[in-house]
């Protein structure tokens, strides 16, 4: 039995990255997972702390990383085979750890002026730094897929249905109000061909006047499954509406709403504004997926259902490829 600790920094993306590579290793190696939340010296002074930790850690010996980890809450170690963590702020304390008790770390996310030998695995979507630790990923880890997907699906007994993830603005996405009556529509027609019923998933990113306007419009459709933010919406089971969704069609301003599509090995078509003022890496990951053959891409006025085959071997195969990468670096082997 192996026993993996988590330290999280509070923010869903980033634990669920740290989550989902812990269940790839879980599914080979029987484990414990505890999960401890990142806690600094001085609430107050966190900001400070992370930037100077960085830059301590840029020179990493034991000094460096004794004086980092004093600006951090004690971690308890003891009996731990792995650390798993995600995001620029658990970084430095990471790294110390790695130092100071020489414990195997997995970390996750762009590195932030932190060099990737620093840990046993840095795992990220392109690649930084010409080392082996460096291990680029096909998908950006996550929570999902497609076998828990589907799992998920049938103990909620959920039926065949077309999934619809909507953002909004970010990451230089913008959308006009004209977009989003053409996705309306877009929707309208899909279940008008299809007979399937319609499940729409909104999101903090949702500017609260669109989600009442496609509500309202689409109030004919069958949206039984539907989860709008603004209304609350919380405990829905994204899994099993993965598990159950015959095409899932996610709007293009979030890596992480493609990346759990992707994991789900359903096809997964990105919804793409004329406005768009992305970053070049974010340019280049949606590439990857392109390439990859993981998601196909259409503008937001112009899409439609389309019956194709599931990606779910090609994404179960780059999981167990990512899988197998990660047992090297941190030298577990089974039994």
């Amino acid at each position: 039995m192996k026993n993996i600790l988590i330290i999280s920094d509070g923010i869903p993306g980033h634990y669920n990255q740290s989550k989902g590579v812990a269940s790839i290793l879980s599914s080979r190696y029987p484990s414990n997972i505890t999960i401890i939340n990142l806690k600094f010296f001085s609430r107050r002074l966190r900001g400070f702390i992370t930037v100077f930790s960085r830059f301590l850690m840029r020179v990493p010996n034991r000094f460096t990383a004794k004086i980092t980890s004093f600006f951090y809450l004690s971690i308890n170690t003891d009996d731990m085979d792995l650390i798993i963590a995600a995001g620029g702020k658990t970084a430095p304390l990471t790294a110390s750890l790695k130092i100071l008790r020489n414990i195997k770390v997995i970390q996750l996310g762009s590195p932030r002026g932190l060099h990737s030998s620093l840990f046993d695995a840095h795992v990220t979507i392109q690649r930084y730094f010409d080392d082996p630790s460096n291990i680029v990923a096909a998908i950006s880890p996550n929570i999902y897929s497609p076998s828990s997907c589907a799992k998920a699906a049938e103990i909620n007994n959920l039926k065949d249905h077309v999934l619809f993830l909507i953002g909004g603005k970010g990451i230089g996405y913008s959308y006009e109000n004209s977009e989003w009556k053409s996705l309306i529509e877009g929707i309208s027609k899909i279940y008008k061909d299809t007979n399937l019923p319609i499940t729409i998933v909104t999101s903090r990113r949702t500017d609260p006047e669109v989600e009442k306007k496609i509500k309202f419009a689409l109030k004919d459709l069958p949206l039984d499954n539907s989860a709008w933010f603004h209304d609350g919406a919380k405990n829905f089971n994204l899994a099993a509406l993965f598990g159950a969704a015959k095409n899932i069609f996610v709007t293009e301003d979030s890596a992480m709403m493609i990346s759990e599509s992707i994991s789900s090995g359903k096809p997964v078509t990105t919804l793409y504004p004329k406005s768009i003022n992305s970053p070049p890496r974010y340019e280049a990951q949606i590439q990857k997926y392109l390439d990859l053959n993981f998601i196909s891409r259409k503008p937001i006025e112009e899409f439609s259902f389309k019956e194709v085959e599931n990606s779910s071997k090609n994404v179960q195969n780059h999981i167990s490829e990512l899988c197998n990468t990660l047992e090297e670096r941190i030298q577990w082997q089974e039994a």
